[in-house]
């Protein structure tokens, strides 16, 4: 009688589902991917095209500033190119004009050499405006702000008219959230939380609809939590057909 009793009491607390498996916790939902985009070049602000709360594809343009001195400086920039590579054209030219000479002792070794120096200045002249082109087109594209990802807006911070100063600090123009990624933040127990790992799956319910999961990332310092030490675990979950707003009360379960 004494063995089944302790068969039964054997089987009774192996077959007992762990705490951390079985228990639940309070999470709040946040955004997985958030981005607040600005502009490193001035200008003034031609057009928005996007308003808070709605819903944005990927490469949409949202902020553009005015194009036309942009434009202006890439156009300036290529015709200095074309002039600098046919003055380099020029100078290769009369360079082995001069070569020739001298070999036929026509031409001063000065003379060769002013030569070759034309050569050399005409070739640094056409790399500097090749990169002053290519940092004209950089300010051209960076005049425009596209959407990286598909993604909520969560705010503008540009209107029509508006002048945008870069010089010292760029401004946050553009705060945008991925669109149907999101993070369950929950606080768990010392106890509790050596039994978690980065990668295991969770249960996320919100508004008593449930999403599958995985722990993107576990806290090692504690944070007060109603007067007890609690850590931070991250579960990142998908909603791709639903806008669930950040602050949002969540429950997640760890399996």
């Amino acid at each position: 009688m004494k063995r089944s009793l302790n068969l039964l009491l054997f089987f009774a607390v192996f077959s007992m589902p762990s705490v951390t498996l079985a228990a639940s916790f309070d999470a709040t939902v946040q955004w997985a991917k958030r981005a607040t985009l600005s502009m490193p070049v001035s200008g003034v602000v031609d057009v928005v095209n996007a308003e808070a709360g709605e819903h944005v594809a990927k490469g949409r343009v949202l902020v553009a500033l005015r194009q036309a001195p942009f434009k202006a400086k890439v156009d300036q920039a290529k015709a200095r190119v074309a002039r600098l590579v046919a003055d380099r054209r020029e100078a290769v030219r009369d360079y082995k004009q001069a070569q020739e000479l001298y070999d036929r002792t026509v031409l001063s070794t000065v003379e060769l050499e002013n030569a070759k120096l034309k050569v050399t200045r005409a070739r640094a002249a056409l790399k500097e405006a090749r990169a002053e082109l290519a940092l004209a087109t950089i300010d051209l594209r960076d005049s425009r702000i596209v959407a990286p990802f598909d993604a909520w807006v969560l705010a503008i911070h540009a209107q029509p008219g508006q002048t945008v100063v870069s010089t010292l600090e760029a401004r946050p123009l553009v705060v945008l959230a991925a669109q149907g990624k999101y993070v369950a933040k929950a606080w768990v127990a010392a106890d509790a939380l050596e039994k978690l790992k980065v990668g295991q799956a969770a249960t996320v319910t919100v508004s008593g609809k449930r999403y599958q999961g995985r722990i993107k990332a576990i806290g090692l310092e504690p944070a007060a939590q109603g007067g007890d030490k609690k850590y931070a675990v991250s579960v990142l979950f998908n909603a791709p057909d639903t806008r669930l707003p950040a602050g949002q009360s969540a429950r997640v379960k760890f399996q």
